[in-house]
C-alpha cells in the first residue's frame, strides 16, 4: 500500500509498520538505498541525493522509531533493523540494491552484508558504527556512561547539542536539520523515542560487526572525517578515524578508504561534492 504526502512516501510492512521514505531518480536505473544513523532521518541525504538522482534511482528511509516511520513496540535492534531493510526491499519490489549508509545506518549496512550478501550490491559507509571493537567490559562501561548521562533524554536541547557535536563546519545545514529533528521529536511520544535509543545503542555494542567484516564479499567504499567527535569513542579508543578505517578496512576482502580533514561525523554532508563524485566513480559512473 502506497500513500504519498509532499515529498514523503509510505508503505506498509508486516504488523501495520508503516515505514516512510522519499524517491527520486529513474525507476528504471540500479537503486541505491539510503540509511540513515542514530535518532536522525531521511533528511540528511538531501546533499548527496541531489547529486547522484541524475544517475540513479534514489530512496532514503526513516527507520521505524525514527522521523516520520511508525513509533511501536519494536525490538529496534541490529537483527529487527536489517529485517525491515530486507523486508522494504521485497515490498517494493527493488531487486538488489546498493546500501549507503551513515553511522548506525552504516553497521545495518555491514550486518546485511554479513548474513545476506549475495541479495545487496555495494556498500557505500559514512562514518559507520561497527569498525571498532567494544570489548566485554568497554561495552560495559560505554552502557553505564549512557544510562548515568542525559545523552537518552535527547529532548530538543540535546539534540541540538548532538547535531552541533557532528558537525566540523557549515551552520546552516546544521540549524536545518536540528530544526527538523526537532519538529519530528515534539510530535512523538518520548518514552517511545528513548526506548529506541537505549535499545539501539545496546544492540550495536552487543551485535558488533568487527569480528565478521572478512566475511563481506561486497565492494566497499568507506568515507570518514578526521575530526569526526563520536567514531571512534575518544575515551575508550583513543585513536583517530583513519586509524579506525583503516584497520576494519584491511579486515574487508575489497574496501577502500577516504578520509577528509577538517571534517566531523556528517562526512556525506560537509564533503558532499567530493563523495559524491567517488561515489559515482565507485559505482561506475565517474
Amino acid at each position: 500500500m502506497f500513500t504519498k504526502v509532499d515529498s514523503i512516501q509510505y508503505i506498509q510492512l508486516q504488523n501495520n509498520l508503516q515505514i516512510a521514505y522519499s524517491e527520486t531518480g529513474h525507476e528504471h536505473k540500479e537503486c541505491i538505498l539510503f540509511i540513515h544513523g542514530l535518532a536522525n532521518y531521511a533528511g540528511v541525504w538531501h546533499w548527496n541525493i541531489h547529486h547522484l538522482k541524475s544517475k540513479y534511482r534514489c530512496i532514503a528511509i526513516d527507520l521505524p522509531g525514527n522521523g516520520h516511520s511508525s513509533r511501536g513496540d519494536y525490538p529496534y535492534t541490529m537483527p529487527f533493523y536489517v529485517f525491515i531493510i530486507r523486508e522494504f526491499i521485497k515490498a517494493m519490489k527493488l531487486g538488489k540494491v546498493h546500501i549507503m549508509g551513515h553511522s548506525m545506518g552504516g553497521q545495518i549496512a555491514l550486518h546485511t552484508a554479513i548474513h545476506h550478501g549475495d541479495e545487496i550490491g555495494k556498500l557505500i559507509l559514512s562514518a559507520p558504527a561497527g569498525f571498532e571493537y567494544y570489548s566485554p567490559s568497554d561495552a560495559s562501561l560505554f552502557k553505564s556512561a549512557i544510562a548515568l548521562g542525559n545523552f537518552l533524554a535527547m529532548d530538543e536541547m540535546q539534540i541540538a547539542q548532538s547535531i552541533n557535536t557532528s558537525f566540523y563546519a557549515h551552520p546552516q545545514i546544521v540549524k536545518k536539520i536540528i530544526s527538523d529533528l526537532q519538529e519530528i521529536i515534539a510530535k512523538n511520544d518520548r518514552g517511545q523515542y528513548r526506548k529506541m535509543l537505549e535499545n539501539s545503542i545496546h544492540s550495536m555494542l552487543d551485535e558488533q560487526v568487527f569480528q565478521h567484516l572478512r566475511e563481506i564479499k561486497n565492494p566497499v567504499l568507506c568515507f570518514f572525517g578526521e575530526n569526526d567527535q563520536l567514531i571512534p569513542n575518544r575515551f575508550l579508543h583513543p585513536q583517530s578515524p583513519h586509524e579506525i578505517g583503516e584497520r576494519a578496512c584491511k579486515e574487508i576482502a575489497n574496501a577502500q578508504l577516504i578520509t577528509y580533514p577538517k571534517t566531523g561525523h556528517f562526512v556525506h554532508i560537509e564533503q558532499a561534492n567530493e563523495v559524491n563524485k567517488e561515489v559515482l566513480k565507485f559505482l561506475g559512473e565517474g
